[in-house]
């Protein structure tokens, strides 16, 4: 169910009122056997996730071509369960991830629509931030969703759009997005702690659980560490020239990009990390109303850093932890014909 209303405070200033009812009901049935192996029963879990979720916005037109904004949201993603060797190795299931959002803004045109400048700062602070996290089963190590802590980030976006020209345009965006852990403990994290002084997994930084046979190491705090796959900066910067080609409804056009990404962090211990990027694109090319004929270059300057690091247990290796990382694609070029009625 959802629900809005606005009021007009003054003239120049609005009040909006938002409000979202949600409810998700999860039911997992799953089987773990051998192939060829004798039938087992089936693990059946079911969980009803409720969460009402309200939006305030307040607005003010400071004039025709500029508006200050603020807002606060809270939002959520829903719990569920983790697969049936998951459930063996201890973990069912994880609980929500919720999130209350604050955000202050501006958007504003000015020289008589020639620049168009928008800026947003966001603070987010997140509970029970949901992780993926190998974990050991009987038999083997398996993938599974944790809740592994509580999370705080702070950002900003500004878009910038120039057009000095009926021709000429330039578009510049740029987002901040700095994430830190604030509250949570990591199984592996106290592996890590564990192994540093010594090079044994000995419980010599403490036991997690003392009276269970064995060593368990003492799980490790995450506070500090930043959100894994979330680079902290992002730029975007594109240059678009049109012109006419004669009377025949014919233009011309190219223009090129950049997108700019720092390095992100593979997982959540702040080691393995895909490095910077810098991605050029070219383009050029001739349209009408109805034909476009464009020749393109793709990642002008091969640009080989990788996209993204996914870790993984080799269970081909003692279940040692590994990662795979995604090459990404080289240099390429391209004429795209296209046709629209």
């Amino acid at each position: 169910m959802f629900g809005a209303a606005s009021f007009d405070i003054t003239d120049t200033v609005t009040l909006s009122v938002e409000g979202r009812y949600a409810e998700e009901k999860v039911e997992q049935s799953s089987i773990a056997r051998n192939a060829g192996g004798p039938a087992v029963a089936p693990v059946n879990v079911a969980a009803t996730f409720k969460k009402f979720s309200p939006r305030i916005l307040l607005d003010w037109k400071v004039s025709a071509d500029n508006l200050l904004y603020a807002s606060f949201a809270q939002g959520q993603k829903p719990g569920g369960f983790n697969g049936v060797t998951a459930i063996q190795a201890g973990v069912p299931s994880y609980q929500e991830e919720e999130v209350d959002a604050f955000e202050i803004g501006s958007k504003n045109v000015f020289l008589d629509g020639a620049l168009t400048a928008n800026l947003a700062v966001f603070y987010n602070e997140i509970q029970g931030y949901q992780l993926t996290q190998n974990v050991q089963s009987a038999t083997q190590a398996v993938s599974a969703v944790v809740n592994a802590g509580d999370a705080r980030v702070f950002g900003l976006e500004l878009e910038l759009v120039a057009r000095p020209s009926d021709n000429l345009t330039f578009t510049a965006n740029y987002a901040l997005a700095d994430s830190k852990f604030t509250a949570g403990f990591d199984e592996n994290q106290g592996v890590l702690n564990d192994v540093l002084d010594d090079r044994l997994v000995n419980c010599s930084t403490g036991d997690q659980f003392p009276n269970v046979a064995g060593c368990q190491s003492l799980f490790g705090s995450i506070v500090g560490k930043s959100i894994p796959r979330a680079p902290v900066h992002q730029v975007f910067a594109d240059i678009d020239y049109r012109m006419p080609l004669g009377d025949g409804g014919w233009k011309f056009f190219t223009g090129a990009n950049v997108s700019l990404v720092s390095s992100s962090f593979a997982q959540v211990h702040n080691l393995a990390e895909t490095g910077g990027s810098a991605v050029a694109d070219f383009r050029i090319g001739i349209e009408n109303e109805n034909f476009k004929i464009q020749g393109y270059v793709k990642n002008l300057f091969d640009e080989d850093s990788v996209a993204q690091i996914i870790r993984y247990a080799d269970g081909n290796d003692t279940f040692k932890r590994n990662f795979i990382a995604s090459l990404r694609p080289g240099r390429r070029f391209g004429v795209v014909l296209s046709a629209r009625y």
